[in-house]
């Protein structure tokens, strides 16, 4: 047998091996999901982001013919849960959801174990909610300025709560103590219900949180909102002012969620996952129960996704690198 005739075979094989292994890949797209998914959530039940999926867990499953199942990975600021995300197996029965501040991460750290902006195949946005602070129910603070005056009359300034570190409450509270001239020391948790109680408790000044993780507490009385980190008072709260009304600078608080899959996941089971996503998203019962605690559902493409990320990593990338933020 000629060296050609050797060369000609070897290419024939490897032709029909990958010929072979993309529809396979087809295949599998085509009959996927089989068995139920795995949705990861990097923080802990009852906080924020955890409201959120089970806000749309049920009709998520309806739309996908199976079961998905919530599963809390709490730790570093949500990284724990975003590595395991990344490093599942890119098959579509592990997922996640992650804020759109994701991208700042490796500003951060140069230690995740993920890059957000590779080792992701994003899904589309889940949801939107405002940034607010809060103070225990019968604190002397009773707005922002009291808050501001405190800091600054107060040896080593206020402790103020969030629900970790990189996410849009620890960025807001921090961008406006420095824009401000207030000293602020940010206590991390790993979520933003373990905040919520150390406010009520006493044992910190304040929390910054999205208001979709302490509505229920507000409406109950539990704790006082003094601010809405927006341009404009919301309307989930529309009693509560905003950051020009006390003639103070930052900037939006608003953080999104999305949803992720493993990078090299098949985009056709990314374009199924979008598409179920989608349609719950216009689910009057969804809808219902997003603005129950205080989300706003947006549906986005799957582009638009990731565009929200790189947006909010241009936004706070000059305010990370100008206050020496690390992941702690």
């Amino acid at each position: 047998m000629t060296t050609s005739t050797v060369r000609r075979k070897i290419l024939k094989l490897t032709a029909s091996a990958v010929a072979s292994l993309a529809l396979a890949s087809v295949v599998h797209a085509q009959a996927w999901p089989t068995r139920p998914i795995t949705l990861v959530v990097p923080y802990t039940p009852g906080g924020t982001t955890d409201n959120i999926i089970r806000a749309i867990q049920v009709k998520l499953s309806q739309q996908l013919g199976q079961q998905v199942v919530i599963e809390n990975r709490p730790g570093a600021s949500g990284n724990v849960g975003n590595r395991s995300v990344a490093r599942a197996a890119p098959d579509g029965y592990t997922i996640g959801i992650m804020p759109t501040t994701v991208g700042t991460f490796p500003l951060m750290s140069q230690s995740l174990g993920y890059d957000p902006l590779t080792d992701f195949a994003y899904i589309g946005t889940v949801a939107e909610t405002p940034s607010i602070l809060i103070v225990r129910k019968d604190s002397p603070v009773r707005n922002m300025q009291d808050l501001v005056n405190l800091a600054r009359t107060r040896s080593g300034g206020i402790n103020v709560g969030s629900g970790g570190v990189g996410g849009a409450g620890h960025l807001v509270i921090l961008t406006l103590g420095k824009l401000n001239n207030f000293p602020v020391t940010h206590v991390a948790y790993k979520g933003t219900a373990t905040a919520v109680t150390d406010v009520m408790g006493g044992n910190i000044d304040a929390a910054s949180m999205a208001i979709g993780g302490v509505k229920g507490q507000v409406d109950g009385g539990l704790v006082r909102p003094i601010l809405v980190a927006s341009t404009e008072r919301s309307p989930l709260l529309p009693d509560v002012p905003v950051m020009r009304e006390f003639n103070m600078k930052g900037v939006n608080g608003g953080v999104g969620y999305v949803l992720a899959a493993p990078a090299k996941t098949p985009p056709e089971v990314i374009a199924k996952l979008h598409t179920a996503l989608d349609r719950v998203l216009q689910d009057r019962e969804v809808i219902e129960k997003m603005n129950s605690i205080s989300f706003v559902p947006m549906r986005k493409t799957v582009d638009g996704a990731r565009k929200e990320i790189d947006e909010q990593t241009a936004t706070w990338a000059p305010v990370i690198k100008e206050l020496g933020l690390k992941l702690e």
